[in-house]
């Protein structure tokens, strides 16, 4: 990372996060919910959401999933047995994750919570202490993929630790354990202290933070096209030269989970810092965050078309915990502008068309992550208007991704085709969790479920 291009970037970006610090310093810290009645919540009727949301149909499905996971998965030294048959059984390679260990932790966290069942408990406590023994005691953060007897794979330090934070402090906000809070915090700050990039975050570094680093298991960690077409018309795919960094929004999502179980004022400061940046780099002409950006902080053509719903949600998420109402206004552009680009007309749901009008796979975590995004806006921010989107893509859900026989979801489907033809395409048919691809298990769909029985829980 060194040399004159780099420190141009650098000053511009610490200017930017100096600027954005400078503004936002005054808000000080919130001292409730925005959901006991401040500005930017206009909640629909109780009636109207339960006519929507069955909140007990989402209980039980939560618990199914993770009652499947807490028995099948969790091994004697708290590894998390991710790579996962459709009964329940390993299969392939069994390698632990910063990703996916942490993100794991957090469902049983939320199994425990919705359970008080002392299996998720002792599950969260043995992956706990597998997770601290990922730690790199040498240079600070965590190693990225170990083996289950803790032999170092890929030492490369990710932003996964952002779900590390993630998972640590919502394992303090329903525990109160204060071991998970210190974990929670130190973990936050390798983030803030050694990946930083201007106001946001590098995506893959060095062992000693040093400068980036590309993990040898980066070109594994995607999600897989199906049908393949081949190369897209004009050479296809990647990024252009010189790209900037993804922002990362569930880096921020983790910080935001930081300051509800916390109330730490730096944390906050660090969110209010963070929104200032967004804000001056969110489209207003077409109503979006961009994802990335190249050196200079323009916006990089690209990206997941179901990126706009996340930022919608996360948006919702910090106005509730307190950051200015202007962000719902922001995140409800980003969800009609997602309609227009990503969602599909024909079947309900995210995806499963590609550029050319041709179907291609509809994965999980997207129609999570639209749900999530369509049942805040529509149940807390006035936008009766989405909630024939919500019924469509939770009647997608329910006909596609979830297994009848054996319990659990599936992870993807492609629109017109059956699940034994698909089965003819790939493994990853009838799978229940897996550590490469997309890093397939419960966490997408047990943040979309308890996002949502929060959010709308009766008063």
């Amino acid at each position: 990372m060194n040399g004159p291009k780099q420190a141009m970037r650098l000053s511009v970006s610490l200017a930017l996060l100096v600027l954005a610090a400078t503004s936002v310093s005054a808000q000080g810290v919130p001292q409730k919910s925005a959901l006991e009645g401040d500005a930017g919540f206009a909640r629909a009727p109780q009636a109207v959401i339960d006519q929507h949301i069955d909140r007990q149909w989402l209980r039980q499905n939560l618990l199914d999933l993770l009652g499947h996971w807490v028995a099948a998965s969790v091994a004697p030294n708290g590894f998390i047995q991710e790579n996962l048959d459709r009964q329940w059984k390993p299969w392939g390679s069994q390698e632990a994750t910063l990703n996916g260990q942490s993100r794991q932790l957090y469902a049983m966290v939320e199994g425990y919570e919705y359970s008080h069942d002392k299996r998720y408990l002792e599950a969260v406590t043995k992956a706990y202490d597998f997770l601290m023994k990922m730690r790199d005691d040498q240079y600070g953060g965590f190693f990225n993929r170990v083996t289950p007897e803790f032999k170092v794979l890929d030492e490369t330090k990710s932003s996964s630790i952002g779900f590390a934070i993630f998972a640590l402090a919502n394992a303090y906000r329903v525990t109160r354990d204060p071991k998970y809070s210190k974990a929670a915090m130190d973990a936050y700050y390798v983030v803030t202290g050694k990946m930083r990039d201007g106001p946001f975050f590098a995506n893959s570094m060095k062992r000693d933070f040093s400068g980036p680093a590309l993990s040898p298991y980066a070109e594994t960690a995607h999600h897989t096209d199906i049908p393949d077409y081949g190369p897209a018309p004009g050479g296809g795919g990647g990024g252009a030269p010189g790209r900037h960094i993804l922002l990362n929004v569930r880096m921020f999502e983790a910080f935001l989970q930081l300051y509800q179980a916390t109330h730490s004022k730096e944390v906050w400061e660090e969110i209010t810092a963070e929104l200032a940046a967004m804000a001056k780099l969110y489209d207003y002409n077409l109503g979006y965050m961009p994802s990335t950006f190249d050196e200079n902080w323009k916006p990089v053509a690209g990206g997941e078309p179901s990126r706009p719903f996340e930022w919608a949600s996360t948006f919702s998420k910090a106005v509730e915990l307190g950051a200015d109402p202007k962000f719902i206004e922001m995140g409800s552009r980003s969800i009609d502008y997602g309609l227009k680009v990503d969602y599909n007309n024909t079947v309900g749901g995210s995806g499963g068309i590609d550029a050319q009008g041709r179907p291609t796979i509809m994965f999980w975590w997207a129609q999570c992550e639209l749900l999530k995004t369509l049942g805040r806006y529509a149940a807390l921010h006035g936008r009766g208007d989405l909630w024939p989107y919500f019924d469509r893509t939770l009647t997608l859900v329910k006909s596609n991704f979830l297994d009848a026989k054996y319990g659990g979801w599936f992870e993807g489907f492609v629109p017109g085709w059956s699940r034994e033809m698909l089965s003819e395409k790939t493994a990853r048919a009838y799978i229940k969790g897996a550590t490469d691809g997309a890093e397939f298990a419960a966490y997408h769909q047990t943040f979309m479920i308890t996002d949502l029985l929060a959010a709308t829980r009766p008063h």
